[in-house]
């Protein structure tokens, strides 16, 4: 009998399976015969890894900015940090349209 496989780092290889069984069994409440039929990729989609369009970084957030800046109205409060009630707000003229 061979002992665990083991990376150069030193660190075990292969997958963490106590963790990934009380994932399925507990945390999905996977019957035992589902928890082995499923593929980790399949197990990896249930768990909510690899799921959804990665997160806004910061290229992203500097196009936004571009192509959407905040424009100084100066008939408008809406962008004034010392007024932050909506309710109290100066209406503005920038063509929004009235919600009465």
């Amino acid at each position: 009998m061979t002992g665990p496989d083991v990376s150069r780092s030193g660190k075990r290889a292969g997958f963490d399976w106590p963790a990934l069984i009380r994932a399925g069994l507990l945390g999905l409440r996977l019957q035992p015969d589902q928890f082995w039929r499923l593929t980790p990729a399949e197990l990896r989609l249930m768990l909510g890894q690899d799921s959804g369009v990665a997160p806004l970084g910061r290229a992203g957030l500097d196009q936004l900015m571009q192509a959407f800046p905040d424009l100084a109205d100066s008939n408008s409060t809406a962008l004034d940090p010392a007024n932050p009630d909506p309710e109290t707000r100066a209406p503005s003229t920038t063509g929004a349209m009235s919600h009465e």
